[in-house]
């Protein structure tokens, strides 16, 4: 069993969806890009970028209305 809210939360939404985690490895994915480039990042600010995508990913996941990936207000990044 997860220890952290996040953990949990995960397995909920995994629990609902098995695309759950390929949908959330994409978002991330796509959330982490458009960090990068906004931040005309270098190999130097990986960590950085790293830590407030997961951040970002941390609070949308936390929202009261998100029930599924589909949810997070980033996945609109998916549809570009």
């Amino acid at each position: 069993k997860p220890a952290s809210f996040m953990g949990r939360r995960f397995l909920q939404l995994l629990s609902e969806d098995e695309m759950a985690f390929d949908n959330l490895y994409c978002v991330a994915f796509q959330m982490m890009d458009a960090r990068w480039l906004a931040k005309r990042a270098s190999y130097m600010d990986f960590n950085d970028v790293l830590k407030s995508t997961r951040s970002q990913l941390e609070r949308e996941l936390a929202l009261d209305d998100v029930l599924s990936v589909k949810d997070l207000p980033a996945y609109n990044l998916l549809r570009r």
